[in-house]
């Protein structure tokens, strides 16, 4: 399964040419060593086996005599030959994907036409599977397959934003196009049915990726659907036009498949995944799984998933945005604005919400015998109102907005939903260790946010079951417990280890 390498006789005519006893000239020596590594008549390219095949062509392992390079080369079958537009299709994807330099788009080499006059176009060997192998139509119902999946999500979003900005949207995005290596390398493959924009004013002109084709005539174009029915927008499978939007949509349809294990649209036949996705009809992604989803997550599947291009996100940046907030943690909190002299919760209230400075200043006070008393001052990274994350109280506190606030806003329902997506253990921890301060809490009232008397040092120990062996994992938290509570010190307070 390899392809032919070069013989030894190379090797030695390079000794040779650095015997210091050799009568060879230094000009003579230069030719010499470059002759060897540029002879005058040489095949450069010899091809090995076939790694991969489509419809439409193959690809194959190559070898570049001249550079010593290992590479890939993508050729067409024999029948291809027969339709204008699918040799079109084969140019043109060699020479958009050679201008697009992108650490996430494959890397072409070299376009070209081997001794029987077949084309051929040479690129960087990716060593690894498919995206759609690597999903194997299962739903990522587990926390680390599910972040991994985003991951390379991502990743896919990086080629395509990039792309974009270079005046290309892709117009067959799908799991079988994106190549996963087998160190993490992730690239967006098959550039043939590309569709370039025009250029736009503040565009630059010299970054916009250029068609040296001459285009097709409307007779071999009119009507043609070009894609996968599976993961088309609407408009591309009503042959209207398209922009950035259209490729938008077919990445949420990635998205859904790699959540549910399958893309929105299963059919038995091409026409009818063609149909379904011209009227954007779909289950949602937890019809296919027993475990929910992250409800952010479903809310950015969804919104890239609208019929009208209008109701989705704007770009794909911004789509890969919500994902990496999503990643980071911040995803699934909502951001609430409050402007000066307005109250963010009241004394005496049911509050059911914690709340995280993030631009601001707040005052937080009581009112004893009809007087207002001022507690404490608040401003980025302080925290309110967190006894009620848990268990719904009434207020102990007032808190307002004296300068205007940003905050972010944590409810019950949704820190629930970050400790499920957490490893067990984890989840188990800090449950038990919210139910011991909700006590505390209850046994000694205080004002929010008021300096907290020094309570007692109770040992917390949480034992749960880890995935691996069965395993337990003891954590003991030996210092005060509301010290233990403050997030600058938690993992300073916390020590696990294995029993």
């Amino acid at each position: 399964m390899s392809v032919r390498r070069p013989g030894g006789s190379s090797s030695a005519a390079l000794e040779r040419l650095f015997d210091r006893d050799s009568p060879l000239s230094y000009e003579e020596r230069l030719e010499a060593l470059i002759k060897a590594a540029l002879p005058d008549r040489i095949q450069r390219l010899s091809f090995g086996a076939e790694l991969a095949r489509g419809g439409m062509g193959a690809v194959r392992l190559a070898f570049d005599e001249v550079l010593q390079r290992r590479m890939a080369a993508k050729t067409m079958h024999a029948k291809t030959y027969e339709h204008l537009i699918l040799v079109h299709g084969f140019l043109r994807e060699a020479q958009v994907t050679g201008q697009l330099d992108h650490p996430n788009i494959v890397p072409i080499h070299e376009l070209g036409r081997d001794e029987q006059g077949q084309l051929y176009f040479t690129m960087k060997l990716v060593e690894g599977q498919s995206l759609k192998a690597l999903i194997g139509g299962e739903a990522a119902t587990d926390h680390e397959r599910l972040f991994h999946r985003l991951e390379i999500f991502v990743k896919v979003c990086d080629a395509l934003s990039f792309a974009h900005s270079r005046g290309v949207i892709h117009c067959d995005i799908k799991s079988a196009n994106v190549m996963v290596g087998a160190y993490g390398q992730v690239y967006l493959m098959d550039w043939g049915g590309a569709q370039l924009l025009p250029l736009r004013s503040g565009d630059d002109e010299a970054q916009w990726v250029r068609d040296a084709l001459p285009p097709l005539p409307p007779s071999e174009t009119d009507g043609l659907v070009f894609g996968t029915p599976s993961y088309m927008s609407p408009e591309q499978a009503n042959s209207q036009p398209l922009d950035e939007r259209a490729d938008v949509f077919s990445m949420g349809a990635l998205l859904y498949e790699m959540m549910a294990g399958r893309p929105p649209y299963t059919a038995r036949t091409a026409m009818d995944a063609l149909i379904m996705a011209r009227e954007a009809k779909f289950a949602p992604p937890d019809t296919h799984v027993s475990v929910p989803f992250p409800r952010e997550l479903v809310r950015i599947v969804t919104r890239a998933l609208r019929r009208d291009p209008d109701d989705r996100y704007p770009s794909v940046a911004a789509l890969q945005a919500d994902i990496v907030r999503l990643l980071r943690g911040s995803g699934s909190f909502q951001t609430v604005r409050f402007a000066a002299g307005e109250h963010v919760i009241r004394e005496g209230e049911i509050g059911d919400a914690a709340y995280i400075v993030l631009a601001g200043r707040l005052e937080v006070y009581k009112i004893e015998a009809g007087h207002h008393v001022s507690l404490r001052w608040l401003g980025p990274g302080d925290v309110f109102g967190e006894t009620s994350i848990f268990a719904a109280s009434r207020r102990t506190a007032s808190v307002l907005v004296v300068e205007e606030a940003t905050l972010t806003k944590i409810t019950s329902d949704l820190i629930e939903e970050e400790l499920t997506s957490m490893k067990p253990w984890m989840g188990a921890f800090v449950r038990t260790l919210a139910a011991r301060f909700a006590g505390v809490e209850g046994r000694t009232p205080r004002a929010e946010g008021a300096p907290r008397s020094a309570p007692p040092r109770p040992a917390v120990t949480v034992s749960a079951p880890t995935t691996s062996g069965g395993e337990s994992v003891i954590i003991d938290i030996d210092e005060p417990l509301d010290d233990a509570l403050d997030g600058s010190d938690m993992h300073a307070t916390v020590v696990a280890r294995r029993r």
